[in-house]
């Protein structure tokens, strides 16, 4: 920590991240409240006196303003163990009503040293929604120790004050519990997703995932209570994320409990082959696709075909938007009756991976934008690779070291950081033939079958375009997952954004961490990166144990690929 000297002696410098500067300002702005019992001289002389006493070799500078006193003394508590605790506690015998109103702010200090290196934003969005069971949960968290303070209104606020509670010993922290408990109220059901990714992180770095008393346990027996209750565990609308990142399937499964109850719908876009009708000027006419799904129910094996919802015949790329808004409108009067969440699985062939068909319209006649992930959790496969089954050996094989990969990550005494290759990020030569760069990729991902993930030079736009023949070798070769700007070559900004998003939780988590960030650009949220980078993130996430596996009620038997 950097030091300064003052007056002989040497005094400890402290950093502050944004966080702890957010909250220095708010704890600022209650002390200046006008009324509140700190803005005569007499009332913070002897505040001042008393924190002295309390904390010693605090600076003794003076300054004309109130505002500036109570930062100065606000910044140098932070710096110090216990500081803003004590800082709190004499606010409340000085002028006892400042004393409520910076109780939440220091449980959220207390809380940001606890779960410190993670980024709360999008956790504190999700746990803003009041819950008329928040004190009852909080109970249950505590097992009966404790009572949810009057203070405490919204379910952030119940998790950062119980973030500061001793942990039963061999147990979840309560806060974590707490969270777990919340993922399953249906009015949270939006953010299932970031409370279960923010359990995960932490339960991995601090061994609590596995155990009778660990998050695993936990979230199994809850699940299951809910079942038996018949009140369903809602997912995630967008970016949904159902287990554990390092350790669970990589669409989010977990690996020993059924997936909470959620629709699928699979929906084929396939090439109409139907020769072109005879004519002498020998116009071509735009390709045509016809658009077929089918269901699968969390209560039911079985595939469900809804040939009645399906366009009546082909339609043309330009029309593919309108009739997919088209069949879910006429789905969605068939789900009137069901309370689930839905997950919609597009199936392309090759020419129409770059459609961001995340960003279509659910209904293209409101006159503004109405994405589909606002309400879906999206993602697309490549109805080539499904049908070709010479594709299936070395894509299996792959998925499968990787899974043999995760699982020993996490046995005890290995390293996490084996320095494994995951993810082979494809960068070409100006000066390199397109021939001479897929030779070198080839030898790079062929040898390598812990590879399971490439960031493309270019997105797969025609036929021997460098895009298109990347997209090839990565099917021949079995890569599952395959990511590239949709709009154009791979820019230094979205190959940045591609690196944080793989950084920040693994490949395993990509799909729902992607959707979160293409649902905040779609909302105008504030955002690390440009949202013209974030809508052009495209992905084709091929899971072949989810695709093909299941007999009659696996995705393949719809959409071609097993006999």
């Amino acid at each position: 920590m950097p030091t300064t000297v003052r007056g002989g002696t040497r005094v400890a410098r402290q950093r502050f991240d944004d966080v702890q500067l957010e909250l220095i300002e708010a704890v600022v702005t209650v002390l200046k409240e006008p009324g509140g019992g700190l803005m005569s001289e007499g009332a913070r002389r002897l505040w001042r006196q008393m924190i002295d006493e309390a904390l010693e070799g605090l600076p003794q500078d003076t300054y004309p303003a109130p505002h500036l006193e109570f930062l100065s003394l606000v910044h140098a508590c932070a710096g110090r163990h216990g500081g803003m605790a004590v800082l709190a506690r004499v606010t409340g015998l000085v002028a006892p009503a400042l004393g409520g109103q910076l109780q939440p702010l220091l449980d959220e200090w207390r809380a940001h040293e606890t779960f410190e290196g993670r980024n709360w934003r999008f956790l504190r969005e999700a746990l803003q929604p009041r819950l008329p069971e928040l004190a009852a949960l909080v109970a249950e968290s505590t097992s009966g120790r404790h009572v949810l303070p009057q203070y405490c209104a919204t379910p952030w606020q119940a998790f950062v004050y119980l973030a500061g509670l001793n942990s039963p010993v061999g147990g979840l922290p309560p806060a974590m519990d707490l969270l777990e408990r919340l993922a399953v109220s249906p009015l949270l059901a939006s953010s299932v997703g970031e409370l279960r990714a923010w359990n995960d992180h932490f339960a991995d770095r601090w061994g609590l995932d596995k155990g009778d008393d660990g998050l695993r346990s936990l979230r199994g027996e809850l699940q299951s209570a809910h079942r038996a209750a018949r009140v369903p565990v809602a997912v995630a609308a967008h970016g949904a994320y159902d287990g554990t990142a390092d350790t669970g399937p990589a669409d989010g499964r977990q690996e020993d409990e059924a997936e909470p109850p959620l629709i699928r719908l699979y929906i084929r876009v396939a090439r109409d082959r139907a020769p072109q009708p005879s004519s002498r000027r020998r116009i071509p006419r735009p390709p045509r696709y016809h658009v077929a799904a089918c269901v699968k129910y969390a209560d039911s094996p079985a595939l469900q075909r809804q040939p009645e919802a399906e366009p009546k015949g082909p339609v043309t790329g330009d029309e593919l938007p309108a009739s997919v808004a088209q069949l879910l409108a006429n789905m969605t009067v068939m789900w009137h009756n069901r309370a689930e969440n839905v997950a919609l699985e597009f199936f392309l062939p090759l020419e129409l991976l770059t459609e961001a068909v995340e960003f279509w319209d659910r209904d293209p006649t409101r006159g503004f934008e109405n994405p589909l992930l606002s309400t879906y959790r999206v993602s697309v496969h490549s109805l080539d690779r499904i049908q070709r089954r010479e594709f299936h050996r070395a894509w299996r094989s792959r998925w499968t070291q990787w899974r043999k990969n995760e699982a020993q990550r996490k046995e005890p005494g290995s390293n996490p950081e084996d320095g494994r290759r995951v993810v082979h990020e494809c960068a070409s030569e100006p000066a390199l033939a397109i021939h001479h760069h897929l030779t070198r990729l080839d030898a790079a991902v062929g040898s390598d079958n812990d590879v399971v993930g490439m960031l493309l030079c270019e997105p797969p736009w025609d036929q021997g375009e460098l895009g298109m023949q990347e997209v090839s070798l990565a099917l021949d070769l079995g890569v599952p997952v395959l990511m590239y700007q949709r709009d154009g070559a791979a820019t230094p900004a979205w190959r940045t954004a591609m690196r944080e998003a793989l950084a920040e939780e693994g490949l395993a988590a990509l799909p729902r961490r992607t959707q979160q960030w293409k649902t905040d650009a779609a909302a105008g949220r504030l955002f690390a990166h440009d949202p013209a980078t974030v809508r052009a993130m495209g992905m084709i996430w091929d899971d072949p144990e989810h695709l093909l596996d299941g007999g009659p009620s696996a995705p393949a038997t719809f959409v071609g690929g097993t006999d």
